[in-house]
């Protein structure tokens, strides 16, 4: 769902000249850039299908009955303990003083080399068998995302339903939102899921649990004797290549990529939402390859009250509003995450994240794949530069979130000490609201 969007995003920036983020928003009104990236497409998973399903007999034999090569070695025992003594083990024995000792006037040897015949599956060949079993779990991880996009759902379509009840879901949901669901890629869907449940069959396998203890197979296989004269070994290194000139094809997003790549879909959807609440750009930025190490530095927008000042990496947007009206400004961090293993910084007001989260009032799912999703990173933008009418008279006596009157005057801002609210008046009859609170806090922090 999300790597499948985010790679077709990426697409968008492949092989063209720089541009200025305006022009790009205009491009997105002429219909030739997109940040709502549907991913339900045909991708020739058929061709992967059986390429996969023809190897596999293969595979499984392998896994069975690998090749194996005879090691012998020479080990010290006890010398009543010995057995299969050899020529070889007697010279290394008679040259190893250690081993003697003298007994009743006699050297006698309280060891000896004694030859052990183990079976060794550490070859270049079982190695790679191993690494192309992996290959292919990570290799199906695209096509199945591809696939079950074209299978809707309500939890799919509506990562925020965790901050709803069942009500306002009713409210929000698209009539439609089933009728593009396709049977093929429900089709394919299930092709890939039972060649991936095959693939966790032989990674529970005593061959690969053995091979695991032994160095990565890195590279492109090269035709050892093995790989070429051995059906089974030999149809292995065809998947290998099969499943590389395929990748090729996809132009697949590294880790480091993604965060890349993220970083500036982020970044750009935050410019285009304040442009849609009427901001002008006054001060642009080039965009170009944004798979490689993307930043943004120092673009300004500006409408009637704000200037807004946004600087973007890898790792998160800072924002930092001034209001023109008075002396008042505020600095907003949104955390980018992209590693599910990682949990959230704390030094942040949001989190948007390329993966699915347990929603609060800062944190929230952000994906090119989901329309919906993309209407919440304007809530968060939104948040930074919230304003609406309101009698100062009034509201600086009560607070107008919550109607409590423990309403706390900073000078340049009032504080509500019951729930928490923070805002301000840049002038009589408007209200600039800098922090409130909806949902409860797991953690105990303020958004």
């Amino acid at each position: 769902m999300s790597v499948a969007s985010l790679e077709k995003f990426n697409k968008q920036f492949e092989g063209r000249a720089p541009c200025s983020i305006a022009r790009l928003l205009e491009e997105e009104k002429e219909g030739t850039f997109a940040f709502y990236i549907p991913t339900a497409v045909k991708l020739d998973t058929a061709t992967l299908v059986d390429r996969i399903e023809e190897c596999l007999p293969q595979l499984s034999e392998v896994v069975r009955s690998p090749y194996i090569v005879l090691k012998n070695e020479y080990n010290r025992v006890r010398t009543e303990l010995a057995d299969n003594l050899t020529p070889q083990g007697i010279r290394m024995t008679v040259k190893d003083p250690k081993l003697w000792k003298l007994k009743d006037g006699k050297l006698r040897p309280e060891y000896v080399y004694a030859k052990s015949r183990e079976d060794e599956y550490n070859t270049y060949e079982n190695r790679m068998v191993r690494a192309l079993i992996d290959k292919i779990v990570r290799f199906l991880n695209l096509p199945m995302e591809y696939t079950k996009e074209g299978i809707k759902n309500m939890y799919e379509a509506y990562f925020q339903r965790a901050s709803l009840n069942k009500f306002d879901l009713i409210k929000l949901i698209d009539d439609d939102l089933f009728k593009t669901s396709d049977a093929r890629s429900f089709t394919d869907y299930k092709k890939l899921f039972y060649l991936r449940g095959k693939l966790s069959q032989l990674r529970a396998s005593a061959f690969y649990k053995i091979m695991s203890q032994f160095p990565l197979f890195v590279g492109r296989p090269e035709a050892t004797n093995l790989l070429v004269h051995n059906a089974n070994y030999n149809a292995c290194m065809r998947l290998w290549l099969f499943l590389d000139e395929f990748n090729a094809g996809l132009s697949l997003l590294s880790q480091d990529e993604q965060k890349s790549v993220y970083s500036a879909f982020i970044a750009l959807a935050m410019v285009r939402s304040y442009v849609n609440l009427g901001f002008r750009i006054v001060k642009d930025a080039e965009i170009s390859h944004i798979s490689e190490n993307f930043s943004l530095h120092g673009v300004v927008l500006e409408n009637d009250c704000f200037r807004v000042r946004l600087d973007a990496d890898k790792e998160r947007v800072n924002i930092l509003v001034q209001c023109a009206r008075m002396k008042a400004q505020q600095t907003t961090v949104v955390e980018l995450h992209t590693d599910i293993s990682e949990p959230f910084g704390k030094n942040n007001q949001f989190v948007v994240s390329l993966h699915r989260t347990d929603y609060s009032d800062r944190a929230a799912c952000v994906v090119p794949g989901n329309k919906n999703s993309l209407k919440d990173l304007d809530s968060i933008v939104r948040c930074t530069v919230f304003t609406f009418e309101a009698d100062k008279e009034i509201y600086e006596k009560l607070c107008l979130i919550c109607g409590s009157n423990a309403l706390e005057d900073k000078e340049y801002f009032y504080k509500c000490l019951d729930c928490g609210a923070v805002y301000c008046f840049p002038d009589e009859h408007t209200v600039w609201v800098n922090q409130f609170n909806v949902l409860s806090h797991k953690d105990g922090e303020e958004s």
